[in-house]
C-alpha cells in the first residue's frame, strides 16, 4: 500500500505549466501552523525534494538540470540540520557556523560526511518510494499531459484509486496462492479409492 512521507505537508495543486523559471511546481500546505520541525520532518522534506531527480533518473535513465533548485535547497537544509541545528550523529552538541574559520579541516570532514549521510538517506528513500509505487508515478505524468493542472480533489481521486487497485491485486495473490496450494489436496480427495484386491483361495494341503 501506499507509504507516503508521514511528516510532509498535503499536496494542494500540481502544475506542469512553466512559471518562471520552474518548468512546474508542487504545491504543498502544511495541516497547521508549525514553529519547530523535527528531524524526522526535515528528512521527509529532503526525500520530497528529490522525488523530482530520482524520478527522472529512474523513468528515463538520466539527469537533467530541472533539479538544480531542488538540489540547492536540500543542500542547503541538510548543511543547516549538521552546523545550525545539531541533527548529524557525531555533532550534535554544538552548533557548527559555516563562517567559523577557526574550525578544523577535521571537523569540516565531518560535517561533509554527516551532510552525505543526511542526503545520501533521504535519495533512497526516495528512490524505494518512486520504484514501489511507480504505476502511481506513470498515473500522475498521463493525467497531467492531458490535463497540465491536478487540485487537490484529482490527486485524491487518483491516490485512492491506486490504493483500491493495490488492495485487490494483493487480495487476488493471496487468494491464487491458497488455491495452488489447496489444489494438490482436494485431487487427491476427489480420487477414487482403489478397489480391493480378490482374495484368491488356496484349499488346504491334504495329508495321508
Amino acid at each position: 500500500m501506499l507509504r507516503a512521507p508521514p511528516h510532509r505537508g498535503e499536496v494542494h495543486k500540481i502544475s506542469i505549466i512553466p512559471r518562471g523559471r520552474a518548468l512546474g511546481y508542487t504545491l504543498n500546505l502544511p495541516e497547521e501552523d508549525r514553529y519547530l520541525k523535527s528531524k524526522d520532518e526535515l528528512i521527509d522534506h529532503l526525500v520530497v525534494l528529490l522525488g523530482g531527480r530520482v524520478a527522472e533518473h529512474v523513468v528515463f535513465g538520466a539527469i537533467t538540470t530541472g533539479a538544480s533548485d531542488d538540489l540547492k535547497r536540500v543542500s542547503d537544509i541538510s548543511r543547516a540540520m549538521v552546523s545550525e541545528y545539531g541533527m548529524g550523529t557525531e555533532l550534535m552538541s554544538r552548533r557548527l557556523p559555516a563562517d567559523d574559520y577557526s574550525m578544523s579541516d577535521a571537523t569540516r570532514r565531518m560535517l561533509d560526511d554527516e551532510q552525505q549521510h543526511l542526503t545520501d538517506l533521504a535519495y533512497r528513500r526516495a528512490q524505494a518510494m518512486i520504484l514501489e509505487h511507480r504505476p502511481l508515478l506513470d498515473t500522475f505524468a498521463a493525467t497531467l499531459l492531458e490535463k497540465e493542472v491536478l487540485e487537490r480533489g484529482d490527486i485524491e481521486r487518483l491516490v485512492a484509486g491506486y490504493r483500491t487497485a493495490a488492495a485487490k491485486a494483493e487480495i487476488a495473490a493471496k487468494s491464487a496462492n491458497g488455491t495452488s496450494a489447496a489444489a494438490p489436496v482436494a485431487a487427491a480427495e476427489r480420487r477414487e479409492p482403489e478397489a480391493p484386491v480378490p482374495h484368491r483361495y488356496e484349499p488346504p494341503e491334504q495329508t495321508h
